[in-house]
């Protein structure tokens, strides 16, 4: 899966898109474009740098997760954050439980 936020393009909106494949992606972001932000006609050279932004929805939604819980731990200043952090991460990006987040539940 893909994933454009609109705002890379350098736009103020928040809308983040997501499709299948990127050529489904293209499609959606066209129609947004034209839709919401009067854009009449895409080029080659538009197309080209929307596919700049595009990311893979596993890397943006790992992403997200090590932001949130770096928040919640607040690792900069705890130092026994680094297992906790780890044993989140695994649980949170696998889905399954770990050595790590049955130490963490005991926690």
């Amino acid at each position: 899966m893909k994933q454009f936020s609109c705002a890379d393009l350098g736009n103020k909106c928040n809308v983040v898109l997501i499709g299948q494949s990127e050529d489904r992606l293209v499609e959606m972001v066209s129609i947004h474009l034209r839709e919401v932000h009067g854009m009449t006609s895409i080029s080659q050279d538009t197309v080209a740098e929307i596919k700049k932004h595009f990311t893979s929805r596993a890397t943006s939604d790992a992403a997200y997760v090590v932001d949130r819980i770096l928040e919640k731990y607040n690792c900069d200043s705890d130092p026994a954050c680094s297992w906790r952090y780890i044993a989140e991460a695994e649980r949170i990006l696998t889905g399954s439980d770990t050595v790590h987040s049955k130490e963490l539940r005991a926690a």
